[in-house]
């Protein structure tokens, strides 16, 4: 016979909790434990600045865990007979590049080919999601073949979905999902949470964000409060009846195999990892505004979910979760990676980065003690420092611009995430903005790049 469940109590870490909340200077805090028809929730802090309280059922962005919600509705959806996994996007998105034959799985795993993007407005749209593939949906890799985190890949499922089942996301969300399990506070869209929802703050001087527009809101446009967030989480723990045994597994199953046995893998929106030999099905929220994050325990029945209303909180949104499963799980994050190497980069490289407006010469040099250096455009020789990307062989970063009118706008940085054939470097150029420098989160946009070594 199996010892019964610890189920964590929110009155034994609410001290610790408050201390979380002054220590990062954080506007609010609310969180919630589920286990079974039980829900524990409470908040912490201001939902605004003007003093209304933050509690367990105030609505919040839920910025990138909107992705969990988005890949339990398809499982459902194709449990349903709605849709099918495994049909191209293609098929339905004649805009889409006829060579990408990347599936609906597949981009919900993050394997489509898709390279690292995001954009964000403030008080008017982006532009059209159409446009922006066109400009940045750049097939880095063949489909099923590597991880790699892409939002682009869930922009894509929200015009693929209404083609599909002529329901728009929200509308899906809310019959399929939301009203279903009683998750009165979902919601989907710019501004969806309402007049009751947590406002969003920026970090340093606590300014708030006006209302937030991208073109890829599938990829982090949903809202909950804590309390129907871990509520969501009981959709996923051992015995659930809301997805047949089959449409588990599909959720769990990771797009490409992991890298080691018992390493990390990413599923249908959600990561599957296994700290101390225990299953949690995990996920993190960052964005303008917004920390966040979801923490299942399949076999325990057990999830517990954190959300913020400040941007770069969600290291803060995943210690909460910590703490409310002490003594279940010992973390829910996973371990860092070896320290990056780029001895198989060491030489000097000439290539190019093709962008929406043409090729940019880029050059870059590694020494045998792998300093590098970034030249673009002929320009000066950038220092450029050696990172970890755990979809690429190496990746480096410099404080050089690409002299384009998109990264112009909100993405002074480069980032080169490359991998290694030989002769020849191929992988992506990143013009990016980290931070919030400005008061505003910056955008992030794909470049196919390729270099040749020249000595």
């Amino acid at each position: 016979m199996s010892e019964p469940t610890l189920v964590p109590s929110l009155d034994q870490v609410a001290d610790q909790l408050v201390a979380l909340v002054g220590e990062h200077k954080l506007p609010s805090l609310a969180v919630a434990v589920a286990h079974g028809n039980q829900v524990q929730a409470r908040g912490f802090g201001t939902a605004d600045l003007e003093g209304r309280p933050a509690t367990g059922d105030t609505p919040y962005l839920l910025a990138s865990v909107t992705k969990p919600l988005v890949g339990t509705l398809c499982a459902l959806l194709a449990q349903q007979g709605l849709i099918d996994l495994d049909e191209p996007l293609g098929d339905r998105l004649p805009w889409l590049d006829e060579k990408n034959r990347a599936t609906v799985r597949q981009a919900l795993s993050h394997t489509a080919g898709f390279g690292r993007y995001w954009d964000f407005a403030y008080g008017e749209p982006t532009p059209e999601l159409e446009y922006v593939v066109q400009r940045y949906g750049v097939q880095i890799r063949p489909p099923g073949t590597r991880f790699e985190y892409a939002n682009l890949g869930y922009g894509v499922l929200e015009p693929w979905l209404l083609a599909a089942t002529e329901q728009p996301l929200a509308e899906l969300l809310r019959r399929h999902l939301f009203e279903p399990f009683g998750l009165t506070s979902g919601a989907f869209g710019p501004g969806a949470g309402g007049p009751q929802a947590a406002v969003q703050y920026t970090a340093e001087k606590l300014l708030p964000y006006p209302t937030i527009y991208s073109s890829h809101s599938a990829a982090g446009m949903a809202w909950m409060s804590a309390a129907d967030l871990a509520r969501f989480g009981q959709l996923h723990v051992k015995g659930t009846t809301a997805l047949t045994p089959a449409s588990a597994a599909a959720v769990r199953r990771p797009g490409v195999a992991p890298a080691s046995k018992g390493a990390d893998v990413y599923g249908l929106g959600l990561n599957v990892r296994r700290p101390g030999g225990v299953e949690v099905l995990t996920h993190l929220g960052d964005m303008c505004g917004v920390g966040a994050s979801i923490a299942i325990l399949p076999e325990q029945g057990v999830s517990v979910a954190a959300v913020i209303n400040r941007t770069g909180s969600c290291l803060q949104a995943r210690t909460a979760c910590e703490l409310l499963l002490d003594g279940l799980v010992s973390r829910i994050g996973s371990d860092d990676g070896p320290p990056p190497s780029a001895v198989r980069a060491i030489g000097e490289w000439a290539g190019y980065a093709e962008t929406p407006t043409g090729r940019v010469p880029l050059r870059l040099g590694v020494t045998a003690d792998e300093a590098a250096w970034v030249e673009v455009a002929g320009g000066a020789r950038i220092p450029a420092r050696l990172e970890a990307d755990e979809s690429y062989d190496v990746m480096f970063a410099a404080d050089v611009q690409l002299p384009t009118p998109d990264a112009m706008l909100a993405s002074p940085w480069l980032e080169l995430a490359l991998d290694v054939q030989t002769d020849r470097l191929v992988g992506s150029a990143r013009a990016v903005k980290h931070g919030e420098a400005g008061d505003r989160v910056g955008n992030c946009l794909t470049h196919w790049c390729e270099l040749e070594r020249v000595q």
